[in-house]
């Protein structure tokens, strides 16, 4: 009587604790979108990609809401600031919302990225070099083969879980951002 109860016990734990973790999987949009126009050389955006970053609070928002958290990778430190347009990027949407913005994971930290990713609930906006999208996006579970076209500053890929399974769907920002700078 008591392996029956035991055993019963187990089942009833592991249902509730497989539905809970389908539940907050359902609850989960991560939204990837490279970051915006940049030079030939140096580590800052162009007149052009400032003008993308200032439009992309108004698309992000009509496509997805007020994002519930940002994230972007570690900032480099140093002669170089590695990383500084994907926060360049994103920057107008944080201050515009009063949003913070993640910089804890290394750019090709995928199977921790993808970790704390999944942690969370909500939408996530993820702002990355294009090159390592698709190793984040592998790492969530989704087999497909993926390449972000160097040329291409105005996809974005969303990743939402049905039935605890990843799901992949493409977009695009729909802008044209003038190359003349606005400042």
């Amino acid at each position: 009587m008591k392996k029956a109860l035991l055993y019963v016990l187990c089942l009833v734990v592991c249902f509730i604790t497989a539905h809970t973790t389908f539940a907050q999987s359902e609850n989960l949009k991560l939204v990837f979108i490279r970051h915006a126009e940049k030079p030939l050389k140096g580590s800052n955006l162009t007149c052009q990609g400032l003008n993308r970053s200032l439009q992309l609070p108004a698309v992000l928002v009509k496509k997805f809401g007020v994002p519930d958290y940002l994230m972007v990778p570690q900032l480099g430190l140093g002669d170089t600031t590695k990383h500084s347009r994907m926060f360049q990027t994103i920057a107008p949407l944080a201050i515009q919302y009063n949003l913070a913005i993640a910089t804890t994971h290394k750019e090709k930290d995928f199977d921790q990225i993808a970790a704390d990713l999944k942690a969370h609930k909500g939408t996530i906006i993820i702002t990355w070099e294009h090159k390592a999208i698709p190793g984040i996006v592998k790492a969530l579970g989704i087999a497909e083969t993926l390449n972000w076209p160097d040329d291409d500053y105005d996809s974005i890929w969303i990743v939402t879980f049905k039935n605890g399974l990843p799901q992949l769907i493409k977009d695009k920002e729909g802008l044209h951002p003038s190359a003349n700078c606005p400042i």
